[in-house]
């Protein structure tokens, strides 16, 4: 049995122990996860805008036509690139972060840990692993947001087990954390709910907080919970 108060003091320890590496891993998650997005254009007078609206209004069906048809186009270029962006990147740094403060959790880990994924026989497993769990996790959801949220908690360990077991198959990756996760997906749910108060500070500082200490805390206490999983499965 494990207690919210217990995971979250043991990753608060852990985090502090390595504090400045630490911080370093959550500024990197912060700039290839948290790209923050700009309008142009927002200081267009009336008079422009204006302007603009009755030049759409003189375009015809057949322009009409080809105007949505490469919006569409863009759309879904986009839409494929930064599906490609999160397949074959993001989610192998997620896994190397994850790596990082499972490591930390134990002793001082260093940064090259974040390169774990990327080294020789695991890289492709990651990938389609991530993929599978990405798949299901959207197809549940698909048929109803309820059933997408409890299939993703199923899910919640497959980044560590993966950074902890890379010898696992894929299928065996999402077996396990199941497993791990069976009786203790609400109890999770809590877990990440005590964290929302912090969450809105670094909102409020302009992720700031979120950097030097939220986002820290956060990933060590998860590693912390994940390793408490794993001893608790294998008695």
């Amino acid at each position: 049995m494990w207690t919210r108060g217990q995971i979250k003091q043991r990753g608060k320890t852990s985090f502090k122990r390595n504090y400045w590496k630490c911080v370093l891993v959550s500024l990197i998650m912060l700039l290839l996860f948290g790209g923050a997005t700009s309008t142009s254009g927002a200081g267009d007078s009336t008079d422009d805008i204006m302007a603009e609206f009755q030049n759409l209004a003189m375009i015809d069906t057949a322009e009409w036509g080809l105007v949505l048809v490469a919006v569409l186009g863009v759309v879904g270029i986009s839409v494929l690139i930064v599906a490609v962006w999160n397949i074959f990147l993001i989610n192998p740094i997620r896994v190397g972060i994850n790596r990082f403060f499972l490591m930390n959790a134990e002793q001082q880990a260093t940064l090259e840990e974040l390169a774990y994924p990327f080294r020789k026989g695991r890289y492709l497993k990651t990938v389609g692993t991530l993929f599978l769990e990405s798949l299901f996790i959207t197809l549940w959801t698909c048929l109803l947001i309820i059933p997408g949220v409890i299939k993703m908690y199923e899910y919640r360990m497959v980044d560590y087990i993966l950074a902890d077991e890379p010898e696992l198959s894929p299928k065996e990756c999402l077996r396990r954390s199941k497993d791990m996760m069976k009786g203790n997906k609400w109890k999770a749910f809590v877990l990440d709910v005590s964290f929302w108060g912090w969450t809105i500070l670094s909102s409020i500082t302009c992720g700031i907080l979120g950097v030097f200490f939220v986002n820290p805390y956060i990933n060590a206490t998860e590693a912390e919970l994940y390793l408490v999983l794993r001893n608790n499965n294998h008695k």
